[in-house]
């Protein structure tokens, strides 16, 4: 073999180990691999940016603001919100009703906006149904990944093979070629998640509080109950600076209640001739005598310490906070740029108008340091805030995600342009089915009129685009030119072609399956279908059979995501959330991948014949 040949596969191997290893973003690892191609010779810097200015790139940009425009104006949360309707309190019942509701969703938006919406609307069911949160949310994932096999917008990984049968001058998939076989993979995971699923499921509430089986109409939490659920209570004092104290006339930071006390202050009340008013709570606020604090402690050393020194006086270590302060419960998300960070270092307030009162790894509460502990995919955090900047985080779904309130009830409204947004979705379904204009053409066209009508405010569409996955998709694309330009990928279809017991199409397609699910399960669904997909073509046209079956087992087999917690983010998303273990995934997720490729080698063949 070639040097070429000997290189381009040890940036294969090193590229999917760093990627399955999870120690660097994805983007980093794909775009390293992008230079180290263009570094050695193997591609020129010409076919090294095709995937940047490729349709494919472009289309899925798109989709990311067409998507982002349906959760921003608050449409997404109204179809959320109407499953505490009709949802029940009977596990079986819920568990088909949201896995229904969010495939719907995930057909025509991304599957980690989608589980950003029912994340919250999952939980408030579960408690009202007083149902343990890991009953339902893992069935709510897996439902994300099978809503992907519905329409050709439901996942990257579809629009890959099929531009791959574009590029071969073939007649593409359209935009419900993949219905047919969708419906069938979300009715087996829907029955065997209603029935064998639930039984393997644990019955896992978050640690070991009550709070997650309270009773509630909404997502909306009493006090009590969030307290209680980060083991906070009896850790909150009420206090008052006196008159003499060296707290008075200093800033927090001077003082250094954190820092030197190892105290947060949650909230400052100051009380004037018309009334007592909760003020801003951050290192420049500066106390006066007379000031109520509110005050958190883990060590009730450090407030006897405050107390004894004349620095407070004690009014109460069971305080009800001020009416105006809202205690919410946040989850980090995959992906979020918090990840790795403090508090501290982040500067939660300045970014969020809200103080940290505690923090949940899934596992059990984070009781001592929670300002100085760096922040992990799947911790929760429990803080106190402000109706404006609850508004705020209710749309804030990148790099924190507001899951529940207390009882007050402040959430997501329909804005002034959803209704122009869904006409936009409709019309772009309709081009994109009917093929009257080319697919990325319809979406470029839908995500700018999404912006036309108002749906963004100022360069929010912008964030809406996931670019990492947009890099990471670009980067990976020339990869696979490495691949067919050095020989190495007919290297490997020589294998499969001369090996006799592949030459049966059923075989052939059992494999590209496995390789493909198998991949799935530690790199990104995309990724893999972008290397998978030129095998398959090649493959069936060595072999004188029709690619369409084989690509659209490797479309299906990409989304099964289901055996390990980093298969994809929205598995990521619901593990902090649902208090789940690595063998939860593997438990209920290797039958269920089993199951579909049982029923993939079945159903395909019947939908897309192998002759040609």
């Amino acid at each position: 073999m070639s040097a070429d040949v000997w290189m381009v596969t040890f940036i294969l191997v090193a590229t999917i180990i760093a990627f399955v290893v999870d120690r660097f973003r994805m983007d980093l690892v794909a775009f390293v691999s992008l230079l180290a191609l263009v570094l050695t010779g193997i591609l020129t810097p010409a076919e090294a940016t095709a995937g940047f200015s490729n349709s494919l790139v472009l289309m899925i940009a798109g989709l990311f603001v067409v998507g982002g425009a349906i959760l921003e104006t608050g449409v997404a949360d109204q179809v959320g919100n109407g499953l505490g309707r009709i949802g029940g309190k009977s596990t079986v019942r819920l568990t088909a009703t949201v896995m229904l509701a969010c495939a719907l969703l995930s057909a025509f938006i991304s599957s980690t906006g989608t589980v950003a919406v029912m994340l919250p609307v999952v939980l408030a069911l579960s408690r009202r149904a007083e149902i343990s949160p890991s009953k339902l949310l893992i069935p709510l994932a897996f439902a994300a990944a099978l809503g992907g096999m519905l329409t050709l917008i439901g996942t990257p990984s579809n629009i890959v093979v099929s531009q791959e049968l574009r590029h071969a001058g073939l007649e593409p998939f359209h935009f419900f070629s993949f219905a047919p076989a969708g419906l069938v993979m979300l009715c087996v995971g829907v029955g065997f998640m209603c029935t064998i699923g639930t039984r393997l499921l644990p019955d896992r509430a978050k640690g070991n509080d009550d709070a997650a089986h309270a009773s509630h109409e909404q997502r909306y939490v009493s006090r009590p109950d969030l307290l209680h659920s980060y083991g906070v209570e009896g850790q909150i004092s009420e206090v008052t600076i006196p008159a003499g104290s060296e707290f008075a006339g200093r800033t927090l930071r001077e003082i250094g209640l954190r820092t030197t006390f190892y105290v947060n202050v949650i909230a400052v009340l100051t009380r004037r001739s018309d009334g007592a008013a909760v003020r801003k709570c951050n290192a420049d606020t500066l106390l006066q005598p007379g000031d109520t604090l509110f005050i958190k402690s883990s060590n009730k050393g450090a407030v006897e310490r405050l107390i004894t020194g004349g620095y407070v006086e004690l009014v109460s270590t069971a305080p009800s906070l001020p009416k105006d302060v809202y205690l919410a419960e946040l989850i980090v998300p995959p992906r979020s740029e918090l990840i790795g960070r403090t508090v501290r270092e982040i500067d939660f307030f300045r970014q969020y108008g809200a103080m940290v009162v505690a923090m949940h790894d899934g596992k059990e509460p984070i009781g001592t340091r929670t300002s100085d502990t760096p922040l992990n995919p799947g911790n929760t955090l429990l803080i106190a805030t402000n109706t404006s900047a609850l508004e705020r985080l209710w749309k804030s779904r990148r790099d924190v995600l507001l899951i529940s309130t207390q009882d007050e009830q402040h959430g997501p409204t329909l804005t002034p342009a959803a209704g122009w947004v869904v006409a936009i979705l409709l019309g772009m379904l309709i081009v994109m089915s009917t093929g009257m204009v080319a697919n990325v053409t319809a979406v470029l066209v839908a995500a700018l009129l999404t912006v036309v009508v108002g749906a963004f405010r100022g360069s929010t569409a912008y964030q809406s685009i996931h670019w990492d996955s947009i890099v990471m998709i670009a980067s990976v694309m020339p990869l696979a030119t490495a691949l067919e330009k050095t020989g190495v990928l007919g290297m490997v279809t020589d294998a499969i072609v001369e090996s006799p017991h592949l030459a049966n199409p059923t075989l052939l397609l059992l494999l590209l399956f496995s390789v493909t699910s198998l991949l799935s399960q530690a790199i990104s669904n995309t990724a893999t279908s972008v290397l998978v997909a030129p095998l398959a073509l090649e493959v069936s046209h060595r072999l004188g059979v029709s690619p369409y079956p084989l690509l659209m087992g490797v479309a299906l087999a990409a989304s099964t995501s289901f055996s390990t917690p980093m298969a994809s983010p929205i598995n990521a998303l619901v593990t902090g959330a649902g208090s789940y273990r690595f063998g939860d995934f593997l438990k209920v997720g290797i039958p269920l991948q089993l199951l579909v490729l049982a029923v993939t080698l079945w159903i395909v063949p019947l939908l897309f014949p192998f002759a040609p």
